[in-house]
């Protein structure tokens, strides 16, 4: 046995983690961008407020769209190759953007396409960190999705502020958000290449009954495990044939299928409905009444938020395999909806007060150490590696699903009379508030999963009783 700590011991597998794990620098940075160009897209194709967020959206619906295959593309073809067909449908569509986004048609289908791979990316990065991961480090790899999520914020924003302070001296609007989404397609590029260096799956190996291959990998990336035991242990549930598929049939049969299916649905749309878009849209209102505004304070409140974005993933990168996923779900949650409560109560109170700014940052920094970084983490591990595709394909729907509702709802009850006559415009803290106190409360339904082996948590869903 090689001497060290887990960073010696499992040196590839957390390399091939981090390298997948920036999928959610892609994503990241895509939103830094596009959150950054939209008024120029809107000036330049002269939207109304309806089509400029369709412009913004359209990226969703494609999520959407590329979940739907997520289990199909994964146990067909393994977790790495998934990753590889994402991420070139993020290519395909940033390439497109940059060359053909002039036509508004092309742009709309370039943002669908590269929302797609996105959809695909983001399902399949969890089957494969779960898989490749030793039971001691797997929360904390697992975490890496919403830390480089953040930093690609931080870099999105700072590369779109800077290009648009030469926009009066260019004067070409058109030239200007176009390269600054081409700018996405090195990132992506550069993302592209290095998924070639990452290992495959040996779980999936192992469904697929390519025993020695999966060994190989196995004693390449967990030099101190017993190979012979763990593919003895784990093929009643990690191989893809009659025995395995029986699994499927005893959960549905025993109804736990359904449970697993609950779990996934309400991890993944809660995650949404918790407020966190509602919470940074409406962020800059709160600024502008308490702080002086400047020509960069929009600038600088987007990076402050990203920094608490990332420093949020950095706690739960740290502490989730120590604590559990369950402990930081029930602070996080909690925190969170207290402070959509409390900044509810302080807007319909019309006080504001520098408290209004730590509460949103407090909010941020506790949804990304809990829900925004454990959700599909949480929800990979779960499954039994037969339904692992199936499960986190499906709480992708949901979760893009839920994202393109907040954002289709978020004007209609920030705008509504009635709500505004009632609550004072504090409706929308009020509202997420309580999604964020259901979350809370079902945290104590779901079990564990701390430090657990994939074939531990395989046996949960046997027929046994709980």
């Amino acid at each position: 046995m090689r001497k060290g700590g887990p960073g010696m011991k499992y040196k590839k597998a957390i390399i091939s983690a981090f390298i997948a794990g920036s999928a959610g620098f892609v994503l990241g940075y895509d939103m830094g961008i596009s959150g950054g160009t939209i008024t120029n897209v809107a000036t330049h194709f002269n939207l109304n407020s309806a089509w400029e967020g369709f412009a913004l959206s359209v990226f969703i619906v494609g999520a959407v769209l590329g979940s739907i295959f997520t289990r199909k593309i994964n146990d067909e073809l393994g977790r790495k190759r998934a990753l590889i067909i994402g991420t070139i449908f993020m290519l395909i569509g940033a390439i497109g953007v940059y060359l053909f986004g002039d036509k508004f048609q092309l742009f709309l289908l370039c943002r669908g396409i590269a929302g797609a791979g996105m959809g695909l990316l983001f399902s399949s990065e969890p089957s494969y960190i779960t898989e490749i991961s030793p039971p001691s480090i797997r929360g904390g790899l697992g975490s890496i999705l919403q830390f480089t999520t953040g930093l690609g914020i931080i870099l999105g924003y700072f590369v779109t502020f800077n290009m648009l302070k030469y926009q009066n001296i260019i004067q070409d609007n058109l030239w200007m958000w176009k390269t600054i989404y081409g700018t996405e397609i090195v990132v992506v590029a550069i993302y592209l290449i290095f998924l070639f260096y990452i290992v495959h799956s040996p779980v999936w190996y192992l469904m697929k009954n390519r025993d020695d291959e999966a060994k190989k990998i196995m004693q390449d990336i967990w030099p101190d495990i017993d190979c012979d035991k763990f593919i003895e242990t784990h093929s009643k549930y990690n191989r893809n044939d009659d025995e395995s598929k029986n699994i499927e049939h005893q959960m549905e049969k025993s109804g736990k299928l359904k449970k697993l299916i609950f779990i996934s649905f309400f991890m993944a749309a809660l995650t949404e409905l918790c407020g966190i878009n509602p919470l940074i849209y409406y962020s800059s209102d709160i600024f502008r009444k308490i702080m002086p505004e400047g020509p960069n304070t929009a600038f600088y409140q987007s990076i402050i938020n990203g920094v608490f974005f990332t420093i949020g993933s950095l706690v739960s990168m740290l502490t989730v395999d120590k604590f559990g996923r369950k402990t930081l779900l029930f602070i996080g949650t909690f925190i969170m909806s207290a402070s959509l409560f409390i900044i509810g109560v302080h807007i319909y109170l019309s006080s504001y007060s520098m408290l209004l700014v730590y509460l949103v940052y407090l909010f941020i920094f506790s949804y990304n150490f809990s829900a925004g970084a454990i959700r599909f983490l949480y929800i990979g591990e779960l499954s039994p590696t037969p339904l692992r595709a199936y499960s986190l394909g499906f709480a992708g729907i949901v979760n893009w699903a839920s994202d393109f509702l907040v954002s289709w709802t978020l004007p209609i009850i920030a705008n509504s009379i009635f709500l505004n006559r009632i609550f004072k415009g504090s409706s929308i803290f009020f509202i997420y508030s309580v999604f964020g106190f259901i979350f809370f409360i079902l945290v104590f339904t779901i079990p564990e999963t701390k430090g657990k082996s994939l074939h531990e948590i395989s046996e949960y869903w046997s027929l046994k009783d709980d």
